[in-house]
């Protein structure tokens, strides 16, 4: 898993704790050390082994036996030794944290500035996170908005972009570039909040493609009044899945072998056509999209929402159409 640029692993937390610690122990091995070779009561030892510890130079607090001194001489050696570990600890920890802190952030808010038609995903529950593990896979360039700080120390592990804060919040979401962006993933848990997150989000970008996560199917009809594209209830998927899987098992094993990129052996592309393209007006057949690109369309959606499966090799290829066919994936590079 890639470490993030703020991510201080545990072994220097521990560092930092097993130091306080030694000195912690200097000082009780002092003060006893003291009771016991001079006889001295706790608080005098306990201030005689401070001012010796920390090197302040006040007197002695009473005059030092033979043995005393030589006490004296290791508390020195080990005291001081201990308090410079832990100084210089303390200051990485914390000081350098806070610089990198600093630094890692502008790095980061500078390459989310760069980022245009990307994904915006808000919200890094379980949803989210499958989300961000497959455009990762797939290298789409994506964010994250999270206000959870227990997911965001995930999100810098796994060295993933991020906006800190209310996915909801207009500069939350103008931070994560929306005006640039090509698509939004709402993935609050309350219908609620991904109804605000909609309605905000759609008054920022009026072309940025929304899909909305609900929890009730009910407030289906209102995420889509309120601008999102499509919306998906994971409880009812799942429940039609489960359904295809009693009565289309073999059908949908082939969906999934076509559709997870787990698998490799092939993958799904939807090949937009604009008044522009050389495809307008050409057949299926003439296009020879299968001998350019290496693809085999299985539909194509028109303009008008229909969408043709199986399509005729004669049929005639229209402006606005959205070829959808399956290809074998490019070698990674380096292969």
């Amino acid at each position: 898993m890639k470490r993030g640029i703020y991510h201080f692993d545990q072994s220097r937390t521990l560092r930092l704790g097993l130091y306080l610690l030694l000195v912690l122990s200097v000082l009780v091995g002092g003060t006893a050390g003291y009771h016991l070779i001079e006889g001295w009561p706790l608080d005098e030892s306990l201030y005689m082994t401070v001012i010796t510890v920390s090197t302040v130079g006040f007197g002695e607090v009473h005059a030092l036996s033979h043995n005393g001194r030589i006490f004296t001489i290791l508390l020195i050696f080990f005291g001081v030794t201990s308090v410079a570990l832990s100084l210089t600890s303390m200051f990485e920890y914390f000081i350098l944290r806070g610089l990198k802190n600093l630094f890692g952030r502008n790095k980061m808010d500078k390459q989310i500035e760069k980022l245009n038609r990307h994904i915006i995903i808000c919200g890094f529950g379980r949803t989210g996170d499958y989300i961000a593990r497959d455009l990762k896979k797939m290298n789409k360039p994506f964010v994250v908005i999270e206000n959870d700080p227990a997911r965001i120390k995930v999100l810098e592990e796994e060295g993933v972009l991020y906006i800190q804060g209310d996915p909801a919040e207009e500069d939350q979401l103008e931070a994560a570039g929306v005006a640039r962006a090509e698509s939004l993933v709402a993935s609050l848990p309350k219908d609620a909040d991904n109804l605000f997150l909609t309605i905000n989000a759609r008054s920022m970008n009026r072309d940025l493609h929304i899909i909305a996560r609900v929890q009730d199917s009910d407030n289906g009809r209102k995420l889509i009044k309120a601008g999102a594209n499509q919306v998906v209830s994971p409880f009812s998927t799942g429940a039609s899945r489960i359904v295809q899987l009693l009565t289309r098992p073999s059908a949908v094993d082939m969906i999934e072998l076509v559709t997870q990129r787990e698998n490799l052996e092939l993958e799904v592309c939807e090949i937009l056509v604009d008044e522009k393209s050389n495809l307008v007006r050409k057949t299926l057949a003439e296009s020879r999209v299968r001998q350019t690109l290496g693809c085999m369309v299985f539909a194509v959606k028109r303009l008008s929402g229909e969408t043709l499966f199986d399509p005729d090799p004669q049929l005639r290829i229209e402006s606005g159409d959205v070829l959808l066919a399956i290809k074998k994936p490019r070698p990674a590079s380096g292969q």
